[in-house]
């Protein structure tokens, strides 16, 4: 009888895979918003107010702040209203000691600088009323001109419809994108010996220098509301989005493409306004054919004609809110392009009223941009505050959306408008995903679209059907000193948002397990992802939305692994979301019947773009039987020993077979005698299949047979190693 006893020690190093977690989708509480429908006013609407959809969060509240003044008013006896949040004073024009249009100016009342007895709030409202003062307000002006093409929605920003003796008017509009009554009084700033500084009206009304003071009211002085782009002059004062077309060259083809999206939305009868070409001065001037640069015109209608040379064209309509200053080429107010017919019919007068039509071609040279309003004179508007953690340097919110009957609605996700803070803030880089709830399981379904932007207003579009909708918010926000953001819809038909709570602790799990959701209803709904079938029944889908990459694994197989190293090279604004760690390289294991999802985040830095170059290398494992692993073990081992007694060979074989999850040892005796080993392991992260290696392991082998024992990895996402110890014998 011989006995022999060896020591050895192997260490497998660990590999950075994606932990197997079982995908399970997050259940949505819609219960917590109020089962009956909102009451809204189903007649055509009187005012804005009409419009407000009340939030069952802050539907309580009563009292507005115009009750309040007229309450303020009865008590201290006045007859006439002071506004003291924004007096007739220094303060309201400017907080800059130097702004020199605040000089030499006195606060009157309209019976002051109008005919008294025949003041009137509104007469003829036409865009033709609106004339631009000192105040270099252009883009909140041609924004009103355009809005007064439809007369009636003028009116309907006012609580009052007629002169008020008492100076108080309530004036509707939207601040930082919740729409509510601005209250203001008549004190207009005005020359010493004459009539208002900025911007005035046609005649004895009153509206245009009332809208112009509650929207420097809502900023806090004239001063902060010079410079601006329209679509967020037309937001503020309808609660309507507003789109771009921004031209890219001066061709034909920006021509059409321009033309085809101001016909389009023309023919929607929504609002659009056009701002002119930048120059190297940064300030308006003309340009040599009468059209002022860095300005922002009012587009009043667009036709298709022929002209007096028989040559069909495309005309615009356009208004410079000066009340003057027109275009002097073709298709101006004394060009021979128009013929008697042309001009009869579009009224055309020869005159300097800021108002003049141009060739599309002539159009695409001059101004750089076209802003669309989507305003309908009955949508509903509902918004409500969401509550933000001031130490946020990343804010993540899910709101819940009740969608009560169909609607066509625009969802929109505001920060704070910049003019509230000091020149160079920025916007912070926003995130909206929405998603459609399953009517059982209340779980992300379907994907409904996103946007992805660093603007104050992000916006998604769509018609959506009645049911439960999950709204992902994420803001990587720029600065320290803003936390402010504003949920909003502007639809058909009125909707609630609920805000989500999640228990303590528990919200950044709750939250990755609903984006999860998201992007997987995203790849189910869209054709905008790419999949690469690896292998049948092994696939990689690869999408991106609203500021994120993804890759998803998905392995239906019952025996087969994938290990894919995930190379990023060039690198720009992006970093890999965890449990990953290294951005560059990330190293997928995806099992049999599986999934593995890997994301990639936009961050902040170069304002929503980013670049990469990809490389995948990638390998297929597929678990063996016992006969494989014995068939690889005699066949091509990783170790083959025969095993000696006191220094003579005898005919047993040891087989050592290495897998990345794990290791097997195979035993062949052809010896005439019973072969016996008894093994003492030390390992980490292994255990034995079928076998317990917590204590000596005793190997009996009758002659002329074989064993296997095998260990497995514990953790795959981790390395392993084992120590054995073994005492061997023939009996």
């Amino acid at each position: 009888m011989g006995i022999c006893a060896s020591t050895k020690s192997i260490q497998v190093p660990a590999h950075e895979h994606a932990p197997e977690t079982e995908y399970k989708p997050f259940v949505f509480d819609t219960t917590i918003v109020p089962e009956q429908q909102p009451q809204v006013i189903q007649n055509k609407t009187h005012t804005v107010a009409d419009r407000i959809i009340p939030q069952h969060n802050n539907a309580n509240q009563t009292s507005t702040e115009y009750d309040l003044a007229l309450q303020e008013m009865h008590n201290k006896q006045q007859t006439i209203f002071e506004d003291s949040k924004f007096p007739p004073a220094r303060s309201s024009l400017s907080s800059d000691p130097n702004f020199k249009k605040g000089k030499d100016i006195a606060w009157k009342r309209p019976d002051q600088f109008l005919q008294a007895g025949s003041i009137k709030l509104f007469d003829t409202i036409d865009p033709m009323d609106i004339k631009q003062g000192e105040l270099g307000d252009c883009y909140f002006l041609s924004s009103l001109s355009a809005l007064a093409e439809i007369p009636q929605q003028i009116q309907k920003l006012f609580r009052q419809q007629e002169y008020q003796q008492n100076g108080l008017y309530g004036i509707y509009l939207c601040k930082n994108g919740i729409l509510q009554e601005i209250i203001v009084d008549d004190f207009i700033p005005c020359n010493l010996q004459g009539g208002p500084i900025f911007s005035r009206a046609n005649g004895n009304e009153l509206w245009v220098l009332l809208l112009e003071k509650a929207y420097a009211k809502i900023f806090g002085s004239y001063h902060k509301i010079e410079s601006g782009l329209a679509s967020c002059a037309l937001k503020d004062l309808t609660g309507a989005p507003s789109e771009y077309f921004i031209r890219k060259a001066e061709t034909l083809k920006d021509a059409d493409l321009c033309w085809e999206f101001m016909e389009k939305n023309d023919k929607q009868k929504y609002i659009l306004t056009a701002s002119s070409e930048t120059n190297d001065q940064g300030v308006e001037l003309d340009n040599g054919g009468g059209i002022v640069s860095q300005h922002c015109y009012a587009i009043l209608d667009v036709q298709r004609v022929t002209g007096s040379d028989g040559q069909p064209d495309r005309i615009i309509k356009i208004r410079n809110p000066w009340g003057r200053k027109e275009w002097t080429k073709d298709w101006s107010d004394n060009s021979a392009k128009w013929t008697p017919e042309l001009r009869q019919r579009f009224q055309v007068q020869q005159k300097d009223d800021g108002i003049f039509w141009m060739s599309v071609k002539d159009f695409i040279t001059e101004f750089s941009q076209v802003c669309v309003c989507k305003f309908k004179p009955d949508y509903l508007y509902t918004a409500t505050t969401l509550q933000v953690d001031k130490s946020d340097t990343v804010t993540t919110k899910v709101i819940l959306m009740k969608v009560y009957q169909k609607s066509h609605a625009f969802i929109s996700l505001t920060q704070q408008d910049k003019r509230f803070f000091q020149k160079g803030h920025q916007y912070s880089l926003a995130r909206l995903i929405i998603g459609e709830l399953d009517k059982n399981t209340k779980e992300v379904l379907h994907y409904s679209g996103c946007a992805f932007d660093n603007e104050r207003d992000i916006v998604v579009e769509k018609i959506f059907e009645p049911g439960y909708y999950a709204l992902y918010i994420e803001v990587d926000w720029a600065q320290n000193y803003d936390r402010y953001l504003a949920i909003s819809c502007y639809g058909s038909n009125s909707v609630q948002f609920s805000e989500l709570q999640f228990q303590a602790g528990q919200e950044k799990l709750a939250i990755n397990t609903i984006f999860d959701g998201f992007l997987r209803a995203h790849e189910r709904d869209t054709d905008e992802e790419k999949v690469k079938d690896i292998e049948p029944g092994i696939r990689r889908i690869s999408g991106v939305v609203a500021g994120y990459l993804y890759y998803w694994y998905q392995n239906q197989t019952t025996k087969k692994t994938l290990q894919e190293v995930l190379h990023l090279d060039k690198i720009q604004n992006l970093e890999v979301c965890p449990p990953f760690q290294n951005t560059a390289d990330v190293q997928v294991q995806c099992k049999p019947l599986s999934t593995v999802m890997v994301k990639y985040r936009v961050t902040k830095q170069g304002g929503g773009s980013y670049g990469y170059a990809l490389k995948c290398q990638t390998q297929i494992s597929e678990a063996k039987s016992e006969q494989d692993i014995i068939q690889q073990a005699l066949q091509k081992p990783d170790q083959k020993v025969q095993r000696s007694i006191q220094g003579q060979n005898i005919q047993v074989f040891f087989y050592l077979v290495k897998f990345p999850a794990g290791v097997a040892f195979f035993y062949e005796n052809k010896e005439s005698r019973t072969y016996q080993e008894t093994i003492t392991f030390e390992v980490t992260n292994l255990k034995g299949v079928g076998i317990d290696i917590s204590r000596d392991v005793v190997l009996d082998i009758p002659p002329g047979q074989s064993k296997l024992i095998q260990l497995q990895s514990i953790d795959p996402t981790k390395g392993y190693s084992y120590k054995q110890s073994i005492m061997f014998k023939l009996m």
